[in-house]
């Protein structure tokens, strides 16, 4: 009898929790190889419920193998998300509302599982930053600023200050949108790249330009 290579279970063999995971993960990167918005979606949504229709306790504090599957559900949702945001790109397709609003689910989705899951203050920043990236996106300046604002203490919490001047960057673009002045002490949209350019920042001309990009878009 020839050794199975694959990976794949044997014929009549249930399927493991680790190999459900793998192949709906696989799923989901095939659909994003593929760049279609509604078919990234679909895919992102359709394995995290298949995953998570097969844990223990799908409601309470994961331990084990679950644990393991819901850092990857969290993952893949939140790659399948970001990468259906217009704001990286000034010549990227905006999509439909309706496109944003359930890409934006998934990136609540996966929020949820950073708080779940306990995985510190940079996951929960970064958690907080995309949410408020779709709602800026969206024009919910009020919900965008309130997600920005705690993306910055996040990465205030976890010594990321580089990203806490990103989350900063964000909340001045928001405040422009919205067309009022950032708080006192916020500090400006310029005041923040130039911190960006010349501070000591760790990829601080990266993050740089992202904020000049989004600018470009949504301002």
């Amino acid at each position: 009898m020839e050794r199975d290579v694959t990976g794949a279970p044997d014929a009549g063999q249930p399927e493991s929790l680790a190999q459900l995971v793998a192949a709906r993960e696989m799923a989901v990167n095939q659909a994003r190889k593929g760049g279609r918005r509604s078919e990234i979606i679909a895919a992102a949504e359709q394995a995290a419920d298949a995953v998570q229709s097969c844990l223990s306790e799908p409601r309470m504090a994961a331990a084990g193998g679950d644990r393991e599957a819901l850092i990857a559900v969290k993952r893949f949702l939140f790659n399948a998300a970001a990468d259906c945001w217009p704001g990286w790109a000034a010549d990227a397709e905006k999509g439909s509302d309706a496109e944003l609003e359930r890409a934006l689910a998934l990136a609540r989705r996966s929020a949820d599982l950073v708080d779940r899951l306990g995985l510190g203050p940079m996951e929960q920043g970064t958690a907080q930053w995309l949410i408020g990236a779709f709602e800026l996106a969206l024009r919910h300046t009020g919900a965008a600023l309130d997600y920005f604002s705690r993306a910055q203490v996040h990465y205030e919490t976890a010594a990321a200050p580089g990203l806490a001047l990103l989350a900063r960057g964000y909340g001045a673009i928001a405040h422009e949108v919205a067309g009022r002045a950032p708080p006192q002490g916020a500090g400006s949209l310029v005041e923040i790249l130039e911190a960006l350019a010349f501070g000591d920042v760790e990829d601080g001309e990266d993050l740089r330009q992202q904020l000049m990009t989004a600018h470009r878009i949504f301002a």
